[in-house]
């Protein structure tokens, strides 16, 4: 017999809070992310498709809610300026990361205990 939840899967979202309000998600995460491969926050917000001005306030809050830098910041010149994370910014991701895998594999997992092995 075929579970009428085979062909479903469970969803998560992860983020982390301060004061109830939410500081650090996967947009962040992402953004981090992009400006380690890019090597700037102006090609980072260009990869993610979002202002600069919206990259830097992201990056600000960050900054602010963590009270920490997260960035080493190089003005630009004739090159253009640099950023490169702190090792704090790439602590954060590194369990940022280890943290939404491991809670979406427990979901996956519970969800096919509750929904799927059940039912067969």
């Amino acid at each position: 017999m075929v579970s009428r939840f085979e062909r479903m899967s469970v969803g998560t979202k992860v983020w982390l809070e301060k004061d109830g309000k939410p500081v650090f998600g996967v947009g962040k995460f992402c953004l981090f992310k992009a400006i380690r491969e890019k090597g700037s926050i102006s090609k980072a917000s260009k990869l993610m498709n979002i202002s600069f001005r919206r990259a830097w306030s992201h990056l600000d809050d960050a900054e602010r809610n963590f009270g920490t830098p997260l960035l080493e910041k190089h003005k630009g010149g004739r090159g253009g300026g640099s950023s490169c994370l702190t090792n704090e910014a790439e602590d954060l991701i590194m369990k940022f990361e280890m943290l939404n895998k491991e809670i979406n594999e427990f979901a996956e997992k519970k969800f096919n205990e509750l929904f799927i092995m059940q039912t067969k």
